[in-house]
């Protein structure tokens, strides 16, 4: 190998190891690349240095996915779409505005009821004497607001209902 072809510039050496060139602008500020004095990667040393410090978590770089074209990328995506509805008809994906409904639904409920509890509960509780006899009708107006809220938010996923 020539000493021209021994440097070469990042986006050359992305190629050679078949990575994006942010990788390579990765390995550059880690510390990871041998430059010459023009800022070109030394090609072979840039390899053994990479070597010598993969495994090290404190310098590895980030890698992401590099689309080498657009039918990459189509494919990609298309793939993802696929699985996005499979686990949507799977039960494990929801759309978020639905959630958004059940849960906003079952927040204003629960607030509705809470607010109305002074009102409805305290001529009650008034006319009750026995600590226990409180608590107990306090526990049955609590539980039968948990089974509401319960019950709205049981149609998750299984539509409007």
């Amino acid at each position: 190998m020539s000493d021209q072809a021994k440097a070469v510039s990042q986006a050359e050496f992305a190629r050679i190891l078949g990575v994006g060139r942010s990788y390579v602008t990765a390995l550059k500020s880690a510390g990871r690349l041998v430059l010459d004095r023009d800022n070109k990667v030394l090609v072979e040393e840039s390899k053994a240095s990479i070597a010598r410090s993969n495994g090290a978590p404190e310098r590895a770089a980030v890698t992401e996915k590099v689309f080498s074209d657009a039918r990459d990328k189509k494919e990609h995506y298309a793939a993802e779409l696929s699985r996005l509805d499979y686990e949507e008809r799977c039960g494990k994906l929801m759309k978020a505005d639905e959630v958004l409904s059940v849960v906003s639904g079952a927040i204003v409920t629960l607030r509705t009821r809470l607010e109305s509890f002074p009102d409805a509960l305290a001529p009650q509780l008034a006319s009750i004497g026995d600590e226990q006899m409180i608590r107990a009708l306090l526990a049955d107006n609590i539980e039968m607001l948990l089974a509401e809220l319960s019950h709205q938010l049981s149609t998750l996923g299984k539509g409007s209902e």
